[in-house]
This record gives C-alpha cells, structure tokens and sequence, in this order.
C-alpha cells in the first residue's frame, strides 16, 4: 500500500484482501473522525447549557427564598398592626 497518496493511487486491482480491508478502515477512521469530534462538541455545549440553566435556578431559588422572608417578616408586621388596632377599636368602644 505504499502506492497509495493523493498523488499516486493505489491499484485496487493489485491490492490483497488484506490491503483492501486496510484502505477501507483508514477511509472509516477518517470519516467517523469528525463525527466523534461533532458529537463531543455537541456533547460540551449541552452540559454547558444544563450548567448554565442550574445556575440560573439557583439565583431564582435564592432570590425566592430571600422574597418568601420578607413576605414572612411583612405578614407577621401585618398581623402585629392588626392586634394593635383591634386592641384599640375594644378600647374606644369602652370609653
């Protein structure tokens, strides 16, 4: 198979078997190269997003976790006003 460049062809005719099945699995190798190399990149750019999008969940949880106690802080605020004006309302209808 020395025969065989770009240049100077290699004689499939006087090839062996064993120099044909050589020549076919150096065109695969060469072919699936690139495909291995699409499907790692692929394979990158998708844990790339899915990290990406995680982050993203876990500022939106942090920043809901930060909303739900000032919620919390203003409902207990809420509920103190309430009993203070309740306890004034008993108070005016005393008087």
């Amino acid at each position: 198979m020395k025969e065989d460049s770009p240049i100077a062809l290699a004689d499939l005719k006087k090839m062996t078997v064993e120099e044909r099945e050589l020549l076919l699995d150096g065109i695969r190798e060469r072919r699936l190269k690139p495909v291995k190399i699409y499907e790692e990149l692929s394979l990158m750019q998708e844990q790339a997003k899915q990290q990406k999008l995680e982050e993203q969940w876990e500022k939106s949880l942090e920043m809901f976790k930060k909303d739900l106690a000032r919620a919390d802080k203003s409902i207990t605020n809420l509920e103190a006003r309430s009993r203070k004006l309740r306890a004034l309302e008993l108070e005016i209808e005393q008087i």
